[in-house]
């Protein structure tokens, strides 16, 4: 790991001047449901103000290694309780129920769900935690599991079952009506945070990029 960090320092820094100009390399990485449903819109924004700032986006699952992948932040939902990390809290994620209008037809209360397939993600207790909401025992859940609320969501756009994912994330499809919010309960099992190697020195890039994503976020809460 040490060699690995010590090459991609090098790289990074030989990538500054590969069109004659000083950039300043970033390399962000972001579980796949923030950087599609909330980021990407807003990165034009960064690159507009920051247009010395190389940044290099990657997504991938909420279990990355910093280090091994190369990666300057990284934003993951959590509690932010990640050892030897900084962890800087972005933004509330609540959980709602997201399902295809077919499905949502046919759910005039709660207990409709205990009829479904329930889409499930592998963190276990999700669904018992909503049902706790709803006031409601939880059921033993049945239906398919993933690894990504991207593809879950997709699944239940397709009428494969109901999702419980993070409505934030998901509001452009709520609003082309691809997926439904049939219930207004939500529960809460974590946030996003932008996370860093406490090892990490903070380079001037990952400063401008850390101030821009928190006013980023404060701004969209309070709109």
């Amino acid at each position: 790991p040490v060699l690995t960090d010590a090459f991609r320092r090098m790289s990074a820094a030989l990538s500054r001047f590969e069109d004659g100009n000083f950039r300043e390399v970033l390399t962000v990485g972001a579980v796949g449901t923030f950087a599609t449903g909330w980021l990407l819109p807003r990165l034009p924004a960064f690159t507009r103000a920051h247009p010395h700032i190389d940044l290099r986006l990657k997504t991938n699952n909420n279990r990355a290694d910093m280090l091994v992948d190369g990666l300057d932040c990284f934003i993951r939902f959590g509690d932010g309780a990640w050892h030897a990390t900084n962890a800087e809290s972005l933004m509330e994620a609540p959980l709602a129920p997201l399902c295809a209008p077919e499905i949502a037809a046919r759910l005039t209360s709660p207990a409709d769900l205990l009829r479904e397939p329930l889409l499930r993600s592998y963190r276990m207790d999700e669904w018992a935690m909503w049902f706790q909401a709803a006031k409601l025992p939880p059921p033993r859940t049945r239906g398919w599991m993933f690894d990504s609320s991207l593809a879950m969501v997709e699944a239940a756009a397709q009428g494969a079952g109901v999702a419980l994912a993070p409505v934030a994330m998901f509001s452009r499809h709520i609003r082309s009506g691809q997926v439904l919010q049939p219930f207004s309960i939500t529960t809460r099992t974590g946030s996003y945070w932008l996370t860093w190697l406490k090892s990490r020195e903070e380079t001037g890039a990952m400063q401008k990029f850390r101030q821009w994503l928190t006013a980023s976020a404060t701004e969209a809460a309070e709109s």
